[in-house]
């Protein structure tokens, strides 16, 4: 049915969420009893109901507080509660343009290959993200072609406009982030681009006289034995601490499962990437790119946290997004 996947993301909210979202589509709270408060029963049949009649109005304010699976976003897209305009599957010719403080010394209209290296790979990255989210609306994970063009780094680039959209709605909304989390390759991306900008730094350093290199590695070496013996300490008393806590544990709870999960804490939630920006940005950002708020907001959950990665290490990047046909 192609309301239970969203029924079933509904009756994973907390019921506090559940009442925000509603006040945030603005719409009645009639909501049946299986989909209100901590109810655990009450006809399938009426909350489908209601599911269908309502899904598409709560969905982008759903979409801020959970991330869906690929699998459950493609039910999302079929069952149409999820709308794009397939115009977008189409391939279009754009412009990306990175601009930030340490290009503005490049003299003779040329960049260091440093910097081009550097935002070679903050694209490769934010479209990777962009293609992974649309594999669910159909499009091909097939990276756009791009010309450099000579004198700044600047992509001209053809591919689908879902990679056009989703570039555009990235580049306005990065300004709203407040904070964002960051996922596991974000790291990699992260210190392959810092490596790649402080590549003068690093060729200094090899060479350094073998006298200065020799003095520093000792330096090093005994940084790193004094190191290695505080974090023995301090594995070793982390340790002691965590058996004692799974004492106490033991003690408070008991041994029987039922007890235990009886009083079991749950782990804080981590909000998706866009409950940190504001809804009215993004909604305002994904009409003038041609998305839907819902499609807008699965985007920003997949492609803000690399964003947001590219900017620890590239403070005071600017990227801007133009579409060359409407030129």
């Amino acid at each position: 049915m192609p309301s239970e996947v969203l029924r079933e993301l509904i009756l994973k909210l907390a019921e506090p969420d559940r009442l925000e979202i509603i006040r945030e589509a603005a719409i009645r709270d009639d909501r049946p009893l299986l989909l209100r408060g901590d109810a655990e029963d009450g006809p399938v049949e009426e909350a489908d109901s209601w599911v269908t009649q309502n899904g598409a109005k709560i969905l982008p304010h759903l979409l801020r507080r959970i991330d869906p699976s690929d699998d459950e976003m493609v039910h999302l897209v079929q069952s149409g509660v999820l709308p794009f305009d397939r115009s977008l599957l189409e391939p279009r010719e754009f412009l990306v343009r990175f601009n930030h403080p340490a290009m503005r010394g490049a003299c003779d209209g040329g960049l260091p290959l440093s910097e081009v290296a550097a935002t070679s790979l903050a694209l490769t990255e934010l479209i990777t993200s962009l293609l992974a989210a649309n594999r669910s609306f159909g499009a091909d994970a097939v990276m756009p072609t791009v010309r450099v063009a000579a004198g700044s780094v600047d992509f001209l680039a053809t591919g689908s406009g879902l990679i056009l959209g989703g570039l555009g709605l990235l580049a306005t909304c990065g300004v709203g982030v407040i904070s964002a989390p960051v996922i596991a390759g974000t790291d990699v991306l992260t210190g392959a681009i810092d490596l790649t900008l402080n590549w003068q730094k690093r060729s200094s350093e090899k060479g350094r006289s073998d006298a200065e290199r020799a003095k520093t590695d000792a330096e090093r070496a005994r940084a790193d034995a004094e190191r290695a013996r505080a974090d023995a300490k301090k594995i070793e008393a982390e340790t002691i601490g965590q058996e004692l806590e799974n004492e106490i544990n033991r003690v408070r709870l008991g041994n029987l499962p039922a007890q235990a999960e009886a009083h079991r804490v749950e782990k804080p939630e981590t909000h998706p990437a866009s409950f940190f920006v504001p809804f009215a940005l993004i909604e305002r950002s994904s009409q003038q790119n041609g998305l839907a708020a819902a499609h807008g907001v699965h985007l920003i959950n997949r492609g803000l946290p690399s964003l947001f990665g590219i900017l620890r290490v590239i403070p005071g990047l600017l990227i801007t997004v133009e579409n060359i046909a409407r030129q």
